[in-house]
């Protein structure tokens, strides 16, 4: 039986990961705006009804829901994709020859991983700080006591005065929340995997019996 290479095949499987996670923040953030009439609720602004309604809702800056859906549809699914597609394919090589992640680039995706998981940890705090804003807000001027009964309110777009229902927004910021908490974490772990090929290789070189191998290694990158 073949032995492939452990830490390419655990970086492997957390791109994957990272690529899954990507559909569980976009598409609930996305679905979101959508439900509302394309107003963002993260950070929305409330005040008093004019006697139509017993609240009026402004929508915040669409690049508050917009900066977290085209993050993760970037880092998270096309990079995780991509490089989940790349670890594969060295995982596979490294059935018959052990040295290949040795003669791989690590540097490059260390800093790349680093900056990704700084611009997911910037996504979550958007998310989960302006998900908590419209809650308090809307529980203050609606009187309801759990937010997720905001989608059984009739809500009214004061743009165009027609009414929407916004089904359920609560679980699905909640989703949203967790997978982008997760894939910092993820992002995190790819880092830390990444130093610790970058050390592992740089013992390795210094062996002249390992520096001969690896450099008749076939490079895969």
């Amino acid at each position: 039986m073949a032995v492939v290479d452990l830490q390419l095949l655990v970086q492997t499987l957390l791109y994957f990961c990272i690529f899954l996670s990507g559909f569980a923040i976009s598409i609930p953030v996305g679905v979101n705006t959508i439900k509302f009439d394309g107003m963002c609720i993260l950070y929305a602004v409330f005040a008093k009804g004019d006697g139509i309604s017993k609240f009026r809702m402004q929508s915040s800056s669409r690049a508050n829901c917009n900066f977290p859906v085209y993050t993760s549809v970037f880092a998270c699914i096309f990079y995780g994709l991509g490089f989940g597609c790349y670890n594969a394919y060295a995982v596979w090589k490294s059935r018959a020859n052990q040295s290949i992640g040795s003669a791989m680039w690590v540097m490059p995706f260390i800093l790349i991983n680093s900056t990704l998981f700084v611009m997911l940890l910037i996504n979550a705090c958007m998310i989960s700080v302006g998900y908590k804003v419209f809650c308090d807000q809307l529980k203050e001027y609606s009187g309801i006591f759990s937010c997720g009964d905001g989608k059984n309110i009739k809500w009214i777009n004061m743009a165009t005065s027609d009414t929407f229902t916004t089904g359920d927004y609560a679980r699905l910021l909640t989703v949203a929340q967790i997978a982008c908490w997760t894939a910092c974490l993820l992002f995190l772990f790819a880092s830390c995997l990444g130093i610790l090929r970058f050390y592992r290789n740089r013992r390795l070189r210094q062996s002249p019996s390992d520096r001969e191998r690896i450099g008749q290694s076939e490079p895969t990158a």
